[in-house]
């Protein structure tokens, strides 16, 4: 491969000509990938995109990814356009991140070719366009913005390497739009970083008279350009995104680098496409190693040899970066250390080696280049056998998911369209694609409203949502939430198509009124059994977590009951969908007893009301059964998953049938409605960082709510109606959203409590 210095004004067509093919080449490899059908239909992650831009597509602007303060809305934004102009769908969605991808194709080519040559230019583009596995599938996979601000990346060091070896004549315009281009990269995701830190490094060690200019200001004020969406959402957010830059693990970046290059770096050239998953083991294990001997670890080899080179400069007191290919090798030598002594460094996640592949991409041409000028017939060789590779585990990948069915969440739309269900209940990874997919036609959202709340607000408010779950992801599984249901007293046969499993048309809970508690006694095997009845979160009872644990309750007189519920205090550490086996029994002698409800996989936060089945934030746990007239029940509770807290009861209310819903005073009421608008404050931002994502989420959501007032009307309303459950999970929920389960939020009440002599 000979260089551009021997040819001085070579014709531009021929390279236009590769630069196109390599283009197309992109999109051919792509759109290949696209084919398979485990990608004919979005992933969770990818529906936020579709959902963002369907957004967009209303007037509903949007500047970050929701939940999520550390990507942009780039993608949504050409997703938008080319949903106006072709209509909404999946490969819509996917064809939007391909043009996107399409300018990282010129941002290699413009990198390689400062250095080495326009011919190396178009080697390191057409690497990038027939790439490993790895980078391919982050090329279709819409998660939001790491590739668009990669190949951002990509440019502004191709951008360092012309002002620091070449600069044009109107360098300060050329600093300015590098500075918006980093910006917008900034905006997209925060993988930019290392490659923003590699290029300025790179560009002040090599011309540090630059620095003395104008050119710092202006690329400074096109960051703050290009950044502008990412700044203004800060601004209005507590700057969270400043979170997600922290974790600094420097002191493991040795370990760290140890676990990467088996985990991440070596796989992401191999063969791998995620976390954890990877076509290599589907080929003979010489071909991956040829591919990182005789290719990559040269490339590496480069990188050495560079430091050997800045040293030697050095001693001579000679500036060591003298030319693009040195920069190139600093970028690789500082994501490299960002990589693994960043707060991620620790975690075996693939896409967050993405920015490495643009170093490495142009030191494998480099090497590539220099073996072609040794022996042009091995170097061309090599150049073949590495495409020839890539393209191997590509067709690896597609015969691997052949037999996936193609588009199943067509099935289980066709079915909830025919039974006239248009919202459901689902873990997010199952509710966000069948809400795009759907184009909206189904809402279903995420248990707890995560990535955006505003979506479970319109569940809620449906008059009968069904349950959407899904056998492979198993979130929860189909088989542990039907147990569940049964110990609800709700089961139904479910629908089954395809993976999904969906629960719908659920009957009506019957009507309940609560039975006073002031003449109850209770007795149990360890704790203070008169702790679940004074009404009082404060105080709990709780198992034992190695052996079975009792509590028995003497009503006094024989009552019917149909329903119990029971409170954990507000410092508990149990979660929603955490399973516990409990059971109930019943007696009116206290000798012969006899099943009312319960048993093994009782979920923790299920609750029945009207048509309604809903995984309640407050993780109480619920029994509804036919109405049995008893005077002593006694809870069974046996030890289950160690990993779990012991199971705690804060208050405990049982209910009977009623022929219709039960009144409360007025003033109780006024108190509840009051206190629970005050509490609506902590969703005012439905698309911010989900709470549970970052103690600093948590922190700024609970700064948007007016603690005191919250807390002040629902003890109002206990102490008015201190048998109506209402107020007391509401506390329970306000303890657990403020992040301050201690303190004023505890649930201790001024008003007198139950005599129970």
């Amino acid at each position: 491969m000979t260089s551009d210095a021997d040819h001085p004004h070579p014709r531009r067509w021929p390279i236009a000509l590769g630069l196109a093919g390599c283009v197309a080449l992109y999109w051919v490899v792509r759109l290949w990938l696209i084919s398979c059908p485990s990608l004919s239909q979005v992933d969770y992650d990818e529906a936020v995109t579709g959902l963002m831009a369907l957004e967009i597509l209303q007037g509903k602007h949007q500047l970050l990814f929701w939940g999520q303060p550390y990507m942009g809305t780039l993608e949504a934004y050409l997703a938008a356009l080319l949903f106006k102009l072709f209509g909404p769908s999946t490969l819509m969605l996917r064809l939007s991140l391909l043009v996107y991808g399409s300018a990282g194709v010129l941002a290699l080519y413009s990198l390689g070719r400062a250095a080495g040559g326009r011919r190396l230019g178009l080697l390191a583009a057409c690497l990038w366009s027939l790439p490993p596995l790895f980078l391919s599938f982050q090329g279709v996979y819409v998660t939001g913005g790491h590739l668009e601000a990669v190949v951002a990346g990509a440019l502004l060091l191709a951008g360092a390497c012309r002002l620091a070896f070449d600069p044009p004549p109107r360098a300060g315009l050329w600093a300015l739009g590098l500075g918006v281009v980093g910006g917008l990269g900034l905006w997209s995701s925060l993988l930019i970083l290392p490659l923003v830190a590699a290029s300025l490094l790179g560009l002040c060690l090599a011309r540090p008279s630059w620095l003395v200019g104008r050119g710092p200001w202006l690329a400074g004020l096109g960051l703050l350009l290009g950044a502008a969406p990412l700044l203004v959402w800060n601004a209005e957010h507590h700057w969270l995104t400043l979170v997600q830059v922290g974790g600094s693990q420097l002191s493991r970046a040795w370990s760290n680098a140890g676990m990467l290059i088996s985990n991440v770096w070596a796989p992401m050239l191999t063969g791998a496409w995620w976390d954890g998953r990877s076509v290599a083991g589907q080929m003979p294990s010489l071909v991956p190693m040829a591919a990182l001997v005789l290719i990559y670890l040269p490339a590496l080899g480069l990188a050495v040899a560079s430091l050997v080179g800045w040293a030697r400069r050095a001693w001579k007191r000679q500036n060591p970066w003298q030319s693009p290919a040195d920069l190139v090798a600093l970028a690789l030598w500082v994501l490299l250390l960002l990589h693994a002594s960043s707060g991620h460094g620790h975690k075996a996640i693939l896409r967050y080696a993405t920015p490495l592949m643009v170093p490495v991409t142009v030191l494998a041409a480099l090497w590539l280049g220099k073996v072609n000028r040794w022996r042009p017939l091995v170097g061309a060789g090599l150049v073949v056998g590495l495409l020839v590779f890539n393209l191997y585990t590509h067709h690896l990948y597609l015969e691997r998911f052949a037999g996936t069915p193609h588009r199943p969440v067509e099935a289980v739309l066709e079915v909830l369209a025919d039974k006239g269900v248009d919202f459901g209940y689902a873990h997010g990874r199952v509710a966000l694609p069948l809400t795009f997919e759907s184009q909206g036609k189904v809402m279903a959202a995420d248990f707890f409203g995560a990535r955006n709340l505003s979506h479970l607000r319109q569940v809620d408010a449906a008059e009968q949502p069904a349950w959407v779950t899904h056998k492979r992801l198993a979130v929860p599984a189909p088989t542990m939430l039907g147990q569940a249901l049964r110990r609800l007293g709700v089961w139904k046969k479910p629908l089954e198509v395809e993976q999904y499993v969906v629960w719908h048309d659920f009957d009506p809970a019957p009507a309940f009124s609560p039975l006073p508690s002031h003449s109850w006694h209770g007795e149990a095997t360890q704790g203070e059994a008169a702790a679940v009845l004074d009404r009082n979160l404060d105080t709990a009872w709780q198992g034992s977590p190695d052996r079975p644990s009792h509590l028995r309750l003497d009503l006094g007189a024989p009552q019917p009951v149909a329903r119990i519920s029971l409170l954990p205090g507000p410092a508990w550490r149990g979660k929603s969908g955490m399973l516990y086996n409990l059971t109930v029994e019943g007696s009116l002698d206290g000798k012969t007893w006899q099943t009312l409800a319960g048993g093994e996989g009782c979920m923790a936060g299920l609750t029945w009301r009207g048509k309604r089945v809903k995984l309640d934030p407050v993780p109480a746990l619920e029994f509804t059964f036919p109405a049995r007239t008893v005077r002593w029940l006694r809870l069974e509770i046996k030890p289950g998953n160690p990993s779990w807290p012991p199971l705690e009861i804060a208050e405990l209310f049982l209910y009977q049938p009623e022929a219709g819903p039960s009144l409360w005073p007025q003033d109780a009421e006024q108190h509840v409605e009051l206190g629970r608008q005050a509490l609506d404050a902590w969703e005012s931002r439905p698309t911010a960082p989900f709470p549970a994502g970052h103690a600093a989420f948590a922190r700024f959501w609970a700064s948007q709510v007016n603690w005191s007032k919250v807390v002040r009307h629902f003890k109002q309303a206990a102490c008015v109606a201190p048998e109506w459950e209402r107020p007391y999970r509401l506390l329970l929920e306000a303890a657990r959203k403020s992040n301050r389960p201690h303190g004023s939020l505890r649930g201790s009440f001024p008003c007198p409590q139950p005599d129970r002599s």
